[in-house]
């Protein structure tokens, strides 16, 4: 009876793995290294696709290349066709289709030896939109996207590659947006991120720098000035203790100078506001922090002889 368990047992294995197989999703890609039904019209398609291209009816093949992606995406001729798609868009200036169809390969088909070069395509894409290079589908103009849109296509660049180099450089570009639009949250919280998670890369000490000069001109503006100064000189004191001698290192110390001298003039201003108020302990206290922190100069001076009339009254 031993033997006969493998003959019994046969037809309920067969049964089972023909129910596994109906079970998978209908849009479920088949497996690796075979053939789908609609191969043979696809490769027909793709066919007609090249010579149009060849042709110089770019537009027609490039429509010709999304059908065959679309309809026959499981098809060996469907990572090539939407590469191609997104190389026609992208020469004729339409970034945002071109980007769309270079995400759309990047998702689906990762094991393409074109991989690499769509990564890299998308990325050049995403910064020309940053830089502005958006051609208008209806006018034919250059016209600049909505920031929000420009930040969502540089994060999925970094997403899409986030240990490459061309990661800190999409996260780096996505501060400079807000920078750009005068949104300074926003972009302190980009260039924060590239410290956080790019912090080795080439970006980072601009980062830090970025951060400090954005808080400055917030101070300058009237906008929480103090607290945004000392946010400002703890940024720029840690780009130069993070990363000593680097390209903004002059600039930084320069920036900390000035601080500095806004410092002096907070105090010479308050020991003022005293001074007319009659107030002479509170107005001393400040005039002695002016001449504390500026060894000479006209501010040092004045507070000198405030100091002076103080006394001798």
């Amino acid at each position: 009876m031993r033997g006969l368990r493998p003959i019994i047992f046969a037809p309920v294995l067969a049964a089972l793995c023909l129910a596994s197989c109906n079970s998978l999703p209908k849009d479920a890609p088949p497996p690796s290294g075979t053939l789908t039904e609609g191969d043979g019209a696809a490769a027909r398609l793709f066919s007609e696709a090249t010579a149009l291209e060849a042709a110089g009816k770019s537009g027609k093949a490039e429509k010709t290349y999304d059908r065959v992606a679309t309809k026959y995406r499981y098809s060996k001729v469907a990572p090539e066709a939407r590469f191609r798609q997104a190389v026609l868009l992208d020469r004729k200036g339409e970034i945002l289709d071109a980007f769309d169809a270079y995400e759309d390969f990047i998702q689906n088909y990762p094991s393409s030896s074109l991989y690499t070069q769509a990564l890299s395509r998308q990325a050049v894409v995403a910064h020309a939109a940053a830089d502005g290079q958006i051609k208008n589908s209806f006018l034919g103009l250059k016209s600049r996207l909505d920031p929000k849109k420009i930040t969502e296509m540089l994060g999925k660049v970094r997403e899409n590659a986030p240990q490459a180099p061309s990661a800190p450089k999409a996260q780096f570009a996505i501060g400079e947006v807000w920078e750009s639009e005068k949104r300074a949250p926003q972009a302190i919280d980009a260039f924060e991120e590239v410290i956080d998670n790019y912090s080795t890369s080439t970006y980072a000490p601009e980062a830090q720098y970025r951060i400090g000069a954005i808080l400055l001109n917030q101070a300058a503006r009237g906008n929480q000035n103090q607290a945004n100064l000392d946010r400002a000189r703890h940024s720029f004191e840690d780009l130069l203790q993070q990363y000593p001698g680097s390209p903004r290192d002059a600039d930084a110390r320069a920036r900390l100078r000035e601080i500095a001298s806004r410092d002096v003039q907070r105090s010479f201003d308050i020991a003022e506001f005293y001074f007319k108020k009659g107030e002479q302990t509170s107005a001393a206290f400040y005039y002695k922090e002016v001449i504390r922190n500026s060894p000479s100069g006209t501010l040092h001076d004045r507070a000198q002889q405030r100091l002076a009339k103080i006394s001798g009254s």
